[in-house]
């Protein structure tokens, strides 16, 4: 069954992390106020920030919840081993916190 993590990241910076999503060829929407993001599963998750699933080839948006004054990566770990993108955690990782 599908369902979706949330993983505590190092980043605290708004921009830092919007230009590394950048450099990775994403698109990211943002909201002041976490939203849902988008599934085929009937799992629930929210964020401030989002990739849409689209830019993926995925079934789940990935996500960032701003909470504690930190970025939190939202995303369904089976989707996204099954996107186009199945190394994007450790791609993230690899980018300057």
């Amino acid at each position: 069954m599908s369902h979706f993590s949330t993983i505590k990241t190092q980043y605290n910076n708004r921009k830092v992390l919007l230009q590394s999503l950048k450099q990775m060829g994403l698109k990211v929407t943002e909201y002041q106020q976490p939203v849902q993001l988008n599934t085929t599963w009937n799992s629930q998750g929210f964020a401030n920030l989002i990739v849409e699933r689209a830019q993926i080839n995925s079934s789940s948006d990935i996500g960032f919840l701003y909470e504690d004054n930190t970025y939190k990566l939202v995303c369904d770990d089976y989707d996204l081993r099954r996107s186009t993108r199945p190394n994007f955690k450790q791609e993230l990782g690899s980018r300057v916190c």
